[in-house]
């Protein structure tokens, strides 16, 4: 079997020279899985050269179309021969059969409109920002006091991350993250997997919080991210000045959802408020409290990121945000939680639908505090991400600290 893609206007055509039977249906699932994953959602199938079609081909067929309903994407297929509609037809599945080629595969030409935005890039809200609060009463590695923490809740539109516990665990600080007061904590254990508190109804959720970046408001753009024929993936430190380039701001707060190149990043593993001693742990002692990832982690699964970047050394610096090695002139605080992966569908996406499709499908692998590792030799380098969808907002007047 032979498959050929072009890319005309949003679809694809794709021609298919040979038999889709036993021998070549799984060939031509993963051929078509590969790209939706790819980012292609409208399928138009050129039929013309398949010359037979046995169950197990439409039992191909149908599992691409499934995968395509869950990002809203189509397929369609034109110029089958008379068994292959015939076929399609007695079997229930006419309905995929189109009587000629589309009209807007006819007109490649399109001019695009004039002043427009290009098209991974959608403003949401021109005037749309963030207020930003930071509660550092509890500093590494000193002792927990009970005047240390604080009862937070967090509603709809905020955005936070931080070491906290959920209110009635007591005192298993571990780190966390909120995004559109979905919560995602790790417990401070090594083998754990992380758990969730969601907005339902009238319930907001809530934290005990040592330690905190949070913002509230919405965010102005959303920019969709994919590889091309230069870029093979984009860096953690890459994004983060695309949301300050985007927002022409100082600093900027961000939402990403992207399937995952790999992961390097840290979580708590012993609770902070166990620390005996004000010193911070030294080498090997820090592995007692900290999980660090061996090696770039998560490939292939989606990761959900919530981060905060200010430009380095401007009026608006802030504790929690570090220096990033890899690019001196940026600070950033970003945590990320792992989730099975599932492909996003192309163009505008609302933010609070994909959340709540995340947090109530298969629950997150793992949270984790992203590190740009930059160490001579040793070093694993800094996160990246495949393709996604980010969401920023620039983050506007003096910060409280609370």
């Amino acid at each position: 079997m032979e498959i050929h893609a072009k890319k005309i206007n949003q679809q694809l055509l794709i021609t298919v020279n040979g038999r889709l039977d036993a021998s070549w249906s799984d060939y031509f699932t993963d051929a078509f899985l590969a790209f939706i994953r790819n980012g292609e959602h409208q399928f138009v199938l050129d039929a013309k050269a398949l010359s037979f079609l046995s169950s197990a081909g439409i039992r191909s067929l149908v599992r691409i179309t499934k995968e395509l309903r869950t990002v809203e994407g189509s397929m369609h297929i034109f110029n089958a021969t008379e068994f292959v509609a015939g076929t399609l037809r007695t079997t229930g599945f006419g309905d995929w059969l189109l009587d000629e080629i589309p009209a807007e595969l006819k007109h490649q030409n399109l001019q695009p409109e004039q002043n427009a935005l290009p098209e991974n890039l959608f403003l949401l809200d021109k005037n749309a920002s963030l207020s930003l609060k930071t509660h550092t009463n509890w500093k590494p590695w000193q002792l927990v006091k009970t005047t240390d923490s604080e009862t937070m809740q967090f509603p709809a539109d905020s955005y936070a991350l931080g070491i906290g516990s959920p209110s009635a665990s007591g005192k298993l600080f571990g780190d966390f993250m909120v995004v559109g007061g979905h919560v995602a904590y790790q417990s401070p254990e090594e083998k754990s997997r992380p758990d969730f508190l969601l907005p339902i109804e009238a319930y907001i959720p809530e934290m005990e919080v040592i330690q905190s970046l949070r913002t509230e408001g919405s965010f102005s753009h959303l920019w969709r991210f994919a590889p091309d024929a230069d870029k093979s993936a984009f860096t953690i430190a890459e994004l983060a000045g695309q949301a300050l380039s985007l927002t022409h701001a100082e600093m900027s707060a961000f939402v990403i959802l992207a399937e995952i190149d790999g992961l390097v990043g840290a979580h708590l593993i012993q609770s902070p408020a166990l620390r005996q001693a004000e010193n911070s742990p030294a080498f090997p002692e820090i592995r007692d409290w900290l999980s660090f990832s061996g090696e770039r982690v998560f490939v292939g699964e989606q990761a959900m990121i919530f981060g905060v970047v200010s430009q380095h050394n401007t009026t608006m610096n802030n504790d929690l945000l570090i220096p990033l090695p890899s690019m001196p002139t940026l600070a950033a605080h970003l945590h990320a939680a792992v989730f099975p992966y599932q492909p996003l569908q192309n163009g505008e996406l609302n933010l609070k639908q994909q959340l709540d499709k995340f947090f109530n499908g298969p629950p997150p692998k793992a949270l984790m505090h992203l590190i740009d590792d930059q160490r001579p030799e040793a070093g694993l380098g800094q996160s990246s991400l495949i393709r996604g969808a980010m969401w920023c907002g620039k983050v506007i007047g003096k910060e409280n600290k609370l």
